[in-house]
């Protein structure tokens, strides 16, 4: 028991570092798209009035989904092209499922494991395509959200969230070009869950606990 304990502590101690970076990841990519969020309302409400580089926080992949879903008249949104805020974003989320890695074990870390190959394989694709695979992302939050069911480290609203945020903006991404309010206003709480989940996940990379 004593020998479980000493090795479980020699493995958090390892890997501390790896999740505080993890955790300071997932702060920012909240931030970003919580930001982005903020300018779209701003630009929509009062239209001109948003400053020039907060627009360019307002670019990520995520929110052009939902301009085109919500079809708005003096917003134009493209998604083909390189974007460095989405390529900033798709690394974060890199760092964060690799840190969250390292919080499990067996079956577990396997799975915590091929949502960080989705992670990577997300950017491999967009720098390849230049539109493709950024919503890949959505498949290794759904994967994570479902690994840490049932784990103590994790919060069931952190999980919770997880699911129905990666769920609802996926959907909303397959079907870009489909004009329907239901989607629309699904993909808005998906976008909501998803800067939620973020701030969770850092809040319980930063909090020390044993490893599953």
């Amino acid at each position: 028991m004593t020998h479980q304990i000493t090795s479980s502590e020699t493995r958090n101690s390892r890997w501390g570092w790896l999740r505080k970076i993890g955790g300071v990841s997932a702060l920012i990519t909240g931030a970003l798209l919580l930001i982005g969020m903020t300018s779209l309302i701003v630009s929509v409400l009062q239209p001109g009035i948003t400053n020039g580089w907060l627009l360019l926080f307002e670019n990520n992949w995520l929110v052009k989904i939902f301009i085109l879903h919500a079809e708005f008249n003096d917003i134009h949104a493209d998604l083909h092209g390189l974007n460095l805020l989405d390529i900033f974003i798709l690394l974060l989320v890199n760092v964060i499922c690799l840190s969250i890695s390292t919080i499990f074990r067996n079956a577990r870390k396997v799975w915590s494991l091929i949502a960080f190959a989705l992670s990577v394989i997300a950017i491999i694709l967009f720098l390849a395509t230049q539109i493709a695979g950024r919503s890949t992302v959505m498949l290794a939050v759904l994967i994570i959200s479902f690994v840490m069911l049932g784990d103590k480290i994790f919060s069931k609203a952190a999980i919770y969230t997880g699911i129905l945020a990666s769920v609802f903006l996926f959907v909303g991404d397959l079907t870009v070009g489909v004009h329907s309010n239901i989607i629309t206003i699904l993909f808005s709480i998906g976008y909501v869950l998803l800067i939620t989940w973020f701030f969770l996940i850092a809040q319980s990379l930063f909090r020390p606990g044993d490893i599953s």
